[in-house]
């Protein structure tokens, strides 16, 4: 109840100046001061309360029994159109029959709903979920008609095996990256968390020296940033064994049909391999035939599988128009990184990397007296261990992992 409301209706009982002149000096209309006034003399207090605007009936409601066979047409044929659907209902002998647009609206709400309520326990509840986890996968090298060198690279959804996006890199990659990976959260919305894999020429490095630009633009957005140094070939090797001994196991007229049917274990190998000679455009045309024929169906149908495209849905999380500032707690541990990827804490020069320069990092103060989580937008960077150089101004102390 408004506070306002109940000075008003008192100071209308007494009376001791006109009514126009009250409604005046609160800056309502005289028909609004009466509407209050006669909910207060019929109600009491209670009539004070902010009243719900939603009608008491709504004659243009669809049926609760048509919105129900609506979802169970849905949920028994995931693929089917809403106009489909409608001609399931005419079929069973639903009446009155909804229309297309009316089907559509039952289904939107219905996923507006889980989706509200997913996003309400937070990202753990999204496990397995569209857009939980984004795999940035890199194919390798190969040579082009004119000589020139480039790279496949793929953004993956890995609940639905999705594509996201694909993209040939060739000159300037970490940028061509950024570029593609921000083309794609304006359009799909932002992931919970996108798997990079790490730079091999930086393994043994700190944790923090793995990040670029673009993984702190994708930290700020609230996106957690992962890396994995996955061997490549061992994974190849590992899958083709497993496929051999399964072929193994079977009758000799069964292998055939499977070994034709089976995924490729890399389809970026396979399709540099493909691809070697072609020219740039040519070979940009083939990778997005390529992302069309996984994502809509093709081997999928040929293995029984659902495609891809009918399973992944874009995510109710969307990208910033621009970075956000991380915020932390104002009796927070906090430091500006230099130009050059360094802070200074208790008389030690420590190096985060070059990517956060210009940013605040926070620090968070472990059992061990002098060890401390270094932390960006809420995500681990390192542990500083203070112990391990000597108190001055001119030693470096890496990030190390907890």
């Amino acid at each position: 109840m408004p506070p306002v409301w109940r000075e008003f209706v008192e100071l209308a009982e007494k009376r001791e100046e006109s009514f126009a002149a009250l409604c005046a000096r609160f800056g309502v209309s005289r028909k609004t001061g009466y509407k209050w006034l006669n909910r207060f003399r019929a109600a009491g207090i209670a009539g004070l309360q902010q009243q719900s605007r939603r009608p008491k009936s709504s004659p243009r409601r669809t049926p609760d029994a048509i919105v129900d066979a609506v979802l169970a047409a849905r949920r028994e044929n995931p693929e089917w159109s809403s106009a489909r659907i409608q001609a399931a209902l005419a079929d069973a002998g639903i009446s009155p029959l909804p229309a297309p647009s009316t089907i559509d609206l039952i289904l939107k709400r219905q996923r507006d709903a889980a989706a509200a309520r997913l996003q309400a326990l937070g990202p753990d509840a999204q496990r397995f979920e569209p857009n939980y986890r984004w795999v940035v996968q890199t194919g390798p090298e190969f040579f082009l008609a004119d000589g020139g060198v480039a790279q496949p690279v793929v953004v993956r959804d890995e609940t639905t095996d999705y594509w996201v996006g694909a993209a040939l890199l060739t000159t300037r990659r970490d940028e061509a990256l950024a570029t593609l990976l921000g083309e794609l959260v304006q359009r799909q919305g932002l992931p919970w968390r996108v798997r990079f894999p790490g730079p091999s020429e930086l393994r043994a490095a700190a944790p923090s020296r793995w990040h670029s630009p673009l993984t702190v633009w994708l930290m700020q957005a609230g996106v957690v940033v992962e890396f994995s140094f996955a061997d490549r070939d061992g994974e190849a090797a590992s899958e083709q064994q497993r496929l051999a001994a399964r072929l193994a196991a079977l009758a000799p007229y069964q292998r055939a049909p499977l070994a034709e049917r089976a995924l490729a274990a890399d389809p970026l190998a396979e399709f540099a391999r493909a691809a070697t000679k072609l020219s740039l455009a040519a070979a940009q045309t083939a990778l997005g035939q390529w992302r069309d024929q996984h994502n809509f169906g093709g081997k999928q149908e040929a293995m029984q599988r659902r495609s891809p495209i009918s399973l992944y849905r874009p995510s109710s999380r969307l990208a910033p128009l621009e970075s956000a500032v991380p915020v932390y707690a104002p009796e927070a541990e906090v430091r500006l990184v230099s130009e050059k990827g360094i802070f200074t804490f208790q008389r030690r020069l420590v190096h985060v990397g070059r990517a956060f320069a210009g940013h605040c990092v926070e620090l968070k103060l472990t059992p061990y007296p002098e060890r401390f989580l270094v932390l960006f937008a809420g995500q681990m960077l390192g542990l500083a261990d203070l112990s391990a150089v000597p108190v001055d101004h001119t030693t470096s102390l890496q990030l190390s992992a907890p």
